[in-house]
């Protein structure tokens, strides 16, 4: 597994397409975090009338946006960066060495999702710095950003999931990305159905499984166990079923 996660991640490191992609998400969360401190700069003379609940304030009008967009980027970043895993291994005809290598087919998929989980964090990372330029100007509450990388860590790691299986079922990288960002606004937008819908209980279920409603609370400085499980368990289940499709291309030769 070690094997397979070093080898993925010096592709990604050594390929052209990583730094233009983390070039695009780094200067697209800059015009996030200029556009969110404009308007607290306009809102300024507003905020300082509720001096008492300035830190509620400026979560909700500085922190909570800035991640919320930078989740909404995420959703179409992770199925650039998971494109590739498979989907590349198949164009090139390698998939059929690493079935040939006395290595599991799990520990391959272990590898390479990890990698993938591993650039996601790095790009995330990058973002870091607009942390570092607010506490400058203003308090952030540290507590609200640890909880907001935390969500989007799990969100990211669960549509890397869906581009993992994506990938598996396709040589071509972009179809598998079209894929993947298909699959991901099914998850989301079934969230919207859940207030339309005249069945209560399929309303709760409708917005338990979409994938970016789980985001609020964390963005709010709140990490519940349910939002962890579900993130967990909607990963687990696609990274599954990729091994069951690996396991049917095994079976078919």
């Amino acid at each position: 597994m070690r094997s397979v996660y070093f080898k993925e991640l010096s592709i990604y490191f050594s390929s052209p397409i990583f730094y233009v992609i983390a070039g695009i998400f780094a200067c697209i969360s800059g015009i996030f975090f200029y556009n969110a401190m404009g308007y607290v700069s306009l809102l300024s003379t507003r905020i300082a009338q509720y001096q008492p609940t300035g830190a509620l304030v400026m979560n909700d009008i500085l922190l909570r946006p800035i991640f919320a967009d930078i989740s909404m980027l995420i959703v179409f970043i992770v199925p650039v960066i998971s494109m590739r895993l498979y989907a590349e291994e198949k164009a090139q005809g390698t998939i059929e060495l690493l079935f040939t290598y006395p290595v599991s087919d799990l520990k391959v998929l272990a590898g390479k999702y990890l990698a993938g989980l591993s650039i996601l964090i790095c790009m995330l990372a990058i973002t870091v710095v607009l942390m570092v330029l607010m506490s400058l100007i203003t308090t952030p509450d540290w507590g609200v950003v640890l909880s907001s990388y935390i969500g989007l860590v799990l969100m990211g790691a669960a549509i890397l999931s869906l581009g993992v299986f994506a990938s598996s079922l396709t040589k071509n990288q972009i179809i598998a990305a079209t894929l993947t960002l298909g699959l991901v606004l099914c998850f989301w937008v079934i969230g919207w159905f859940a207030a339309t819908s005249p069945d209560s209980s399929l309303s709760g279920f409708l917005q338990e499984i979409s994938i970016v409603s789980h985001q609020a609370r964390f963005l709010k400085g709140l990490i519940t166990l349910r939002d962890v499980v579900f993130y967990l368990c909607f990963s687990l289940f696609f990274l599954s079923i990729t091994l069951r499709v690996l396991d049917s291309r095994r079976w078919r030769g």
